[in-house]
């Protein structure tokens, strides 16, 4: 009887292990990973199959002189990107600010405020602008770009061809950054 019981316990403790939900997220990127591409620091979105996608090419030496070098900004966004991927909360990239800065930032659903930093911008650069640009890297035919009032939102899920944000259920902004 009590073999019967370890073994139960253990195939219990095996299924809840093998059948342990995704986050809501950009769950078919595995991680975001900081590569060259054509001699450019260049963020990756790895996917499951072990596709890679480029994300963004940081081209601009602007924050080299406090210490951020493109390959440095590369390294760090990627991070950001895996990190909010495993919270199941990157689902839109849209624009903010931050300290006085534009910023890209992520948000849970279209229309919503900011709930993370991704990377700073440039003094003076056009946040929605640059966000186009950006995502622009892949040529769509219908895109994953939504303009909701002044901010333009990208469903990340989309721009991966992984399916919709909205479609994932939801979650609660909370209050990571309030000064979005």
């Amino acid at each position: 009887m009590r073999n019967s019981a370890i073994l139960s316990l253990a195939t219990l403790a095996v299924s809840i292990i093998a059948f342990r939900p995704m986050p809501a997220s950009a769950a078919g990127a595995q991680k975001f990973t900081c590569g060259i591409r054509n001699g450019v620091p260049t963020t990756f979105a790895v996917m499951s199959n072990g596709r890679q996608i480029p994300m963004v090419r940081w081209v601009s030496d602007t924050f080299t002189g406090s210490g951020w070098s493109p390959q440095r900004r590369c390294e760090e966004v990627s991070a950001r990107f895996t990190n909010l991927n495993e919270q199941g909360s990157l689902r839109y990239l849209t624009t903010g600010q931050l300290n006085g800065m534009n910023v890209i930032c992520v948000s849970l659903t279209k229309g919503d405020r900011c709930s993370d930093l991704v990377y700073t911008l440039k003094p003076n650069q056009n946040p929605t602008a640059t966000l186009r640009k950006l995502f622009s890297v892949r040529s769509l035919a219908v895109g994953p770009l939504n303009e909701t009032g002044e901010r333009l939102y990208i469903d990340v899920n989309e721009y991966l061809g992984i399916g919709s944000s909205d479609d994932l259920p939801q979650k609660s902004t909370g209050d990571n950054l309030n000064k979005w």
